[in-house]
């Protein structure tokens, strides 16, 4: 566990914060300098890129106080200010990222999907710092196992700490950073390979969904929110991750129908 990175200028800097802005800025240079392959716009690109990293904080920060701790703010309201504090929900970011870029994209009257789908080949990058993030300040952290792969939090700091000292857990943050990997070559192969618009952005939605529903189940902080349904308690993610599945399944069949070109401009 490393929560604070180092200091600059006398400044603490959260590791968290430091891999989400690595993580979006790699990704958003990588797609620009992608773009010019497909005869897009970088600066398209980079403008959606921002309008994602500040739509997705924002996103994540109302999905934590709403899903996650509505009672904690509402006790004392002016906490919902207190960023450095941390309480975001990725789930949440990809909503308001989505939200924020098809917005713009359809302002800027542009063929959305060719951007979409660029956007969301890099965006495994993004996934594996988040992840990395977590690692680094022991949140997100696993159930107790005895199995070989394991995580031991040792710094009174952590969450993982707080709820399981010094007890082997799931290393669900490494898990999520290898499949964030294999989802990094999978969209690179479809996105070579692909026969129609919104190709790259269903597979996506149904590889990530699928994976980090079962990742889910290996992962110890209930209280990111948990909901039985006939004797299965299902969390937060996992529900959204289903939702998400099924998007993938029917965006994939709506698009194939239409058979857009994928190299409409």
């Amino acid at each position: 566990m490393r929560p604070i990175l180092f200091e600059l200028f006398g400044m603490a800097v959260p590791a968290f914060f430091f891999t989400i802005m690595v993580g979006s800025l790699v990704a958003i240079f990588y797609a620009a300098h992608e773009a010019k392959k497909e005869n897009l716009s970088p600066v398209m690109v980079i403008d959606l890129g921002i309008i994602a990293i500040l739509s997705a904080v924002l996103g994540a920060r109302i999905f934590h106080i709403l899903v996650e701790y509505p009672s904690y703010y509402w006790a004392d309201p002016i906490r919902v200010f207190y960023f450095w504090q941390g309480g975001f929900v990725s789930i949440g970011a990809y909503i308001g990222a989505a939200v924020a870029c098809v917005w713009y994209m359809k302002f800027k009257k542009v063929v959305a999907w060719r951007y979409v789908d660029l956007l969301v080949k890099v965006l495994p990058i993004v996934i594996f710092c988040v992840r990395a993030g977590c690692l680094l300040v022991g949140c997100c952290y696993g159930k107790p196992t005895d199995f070989w792969l394991h995580l031991t939090f040792h710094d009174p700091a952590s969450t993982a700490y707080y709820y399981h000292p010094n007890i082997p857990l799931h290393a669900t943050q490494i898990y999520f950073m290898f499949s964030a990997v294999v989802l990094f070559f999978l969209l690179h192969f479809v996105y070579k390979k692909k026969k129609f618009m919104g190709q790259v952005t269903s597979v996506f939605l149904m590889y990530y969904g699928i994976s980090r529903f079962l990742i889910e189940f290996l992962r110890g902080d209930d209280d990111r929110g948990l909901f039985s349904f006939f004797g299965v308690t299902l969390s937060t993610g996992q529900i959204s991750m289903l939702c998400a599945f099924f998007a993938g399944v029917i965006l994939w069949k709506v698009m194939k129908k239409k058979s857009l070109p994928s190299n409409v401009l």
